[in-house]
């Protein structure tokens, strides 16, 4: 079995490329998924803009997304126009920005592109059921970790997680991947279960607490509020509390009369919300168990052992390093893939 075969499952629909770092590799892992899978009617778009061809931090060249022909994609103005009769349009849709029109096209010849899509999470995922609609098997998302980003919302069935020698040292990436393994364990909250509770507090932009069941706004926008409101959120004994922002040290460090083991259930949005570093996020998951509202679902990692100015031979040590503290995981290397 391949790595990435599991998006032949039948519940897997949409699929979000995410990248840790600048040049991660999310454009190759996406060129190899369109082209391992070319029996599967696919759909693609980006939450920002993907397939340029130079890096506009490092300006070194990038790969541009290649399609086959009857794949759906999102794009703008200036690239219909540059495929001509390669592609057809399906649709017209909103604007990026006023001076960026979208278009969901299908190609009719192979093309090699730059894709985008809508900036907010809600335009993405109106995108996405428009592809689904026109017949898409498989959605390919290229995504970020951000709350801009359709990769974090209930939207999407499974994740691929890249990260790039660019995020920092051996020991830094490691260190990540051990954060995002821990994150993506964070049980689901019984309250899915329940479509009003559950979406009363997706809706939520302040603190919430549970009390005898009930759900109320606390009325603090954020945890770096006065002593006196923490305080007094903490003497009224909550059974739980729902934070719809992130969870920093420096929040854990301010707010901690509310974090203490045997208080309140600590309810986040999204595992990701818990932006803590590697130990304060074990000790956080150890003393406090918290619960999320919207899944993780990372299947898969991978990485880019290639970075601007890192010889080939630190690359191949990376690589080693990381499969031999990550036993347990399918690291594949993007620069393995048959380009």
């Amino acid at each position: 079995m391949q790595p990435f075969d599991w998006i032949l499952e039948d519940d897997v629909r949409s699929i979000a490329i995410v990248g840790i770092s600048k040049n991660s590799g999310k454009t190759t892992l996406l060129n190899h998924l369109l082209r391992e899978h070319a029996e599967l009617s696919f759909g693609v778009f980006s939450t920002g803009i993907d397939g340029e061809e130079t890096d506009t931090v490092f300006k070194t060249p990038k790969p541009r997304v290649r399609l086959n022909p009857g794949t759906l994609f999102c794009c703008d103005t200036a690239s219909l126009d540059r495929h001509g009769s390669a592609v057809e349009v399906l649709e017209k849709l909103g604007s990026a920005s006023p001076q960026r029109q979208l278009w969901l096209s299908r190609t009719i010849l192979p093309v090699e592109t730059e894709i985008t899509g809508p900036a907010s999470v809600a335009g993405q995922t109106k995108l996405l059921g428009k592809i689904l609609a026109h017949g898409a098997a498989r959605v390919l998302i290229d995504g970020s970790l951000d709350r801009k980003s359709i990769a974090l919302s209930e939207a999407v069935d499974a994740v691929v997680a890249l990260i790039g020698a660019s995020f920092g040292s051996p020991a830094a990436i490691a260190d990540e991947l051990k954060r995002l393994l821990l994150l993506n364990q964070i049980p689901l909250s019984p309250l899915t279960a329940d479509p009003e509770i559950h979406g009363k507090l997706l809706e939520a932009e302040e603190v919430m607490a549970c009390q005898r069941g009930v759900w109320h706004s606390t009325g603090l926008v954020s945890l770096l509020g006065s002593d006196a409101d923490l305080r007094g959120l903490a003497e009224s004994k909550p059974e739980a509390l729902y934070f719809p922002g992130a969870i920093t040290d420096s929040i854990l460090a301010r707010a901690r009369v509310l974090f203490i083991p045997d208080g309140p259930l600590p309810l986040v949005r999204h595992p990701d919300c818990l932006k803590l570093s590697l130990p304060k996020l074990e000790q956080f998951l150890r003393n406090m168990a918290p619960e999320a509202l919207i899944g993780f679902k990372i299947r898969s990692f991978a990485l880019n052992t290639h970075a601007v100015g890192v010889p080939e031979g630190e690359a191949d040590d990376l690589r080693a390093k990381l499969r031999r503290e990550f036993p347990h995981l399918t690291l594949t290397d993007i620069r393995e893939l048959a380009i």
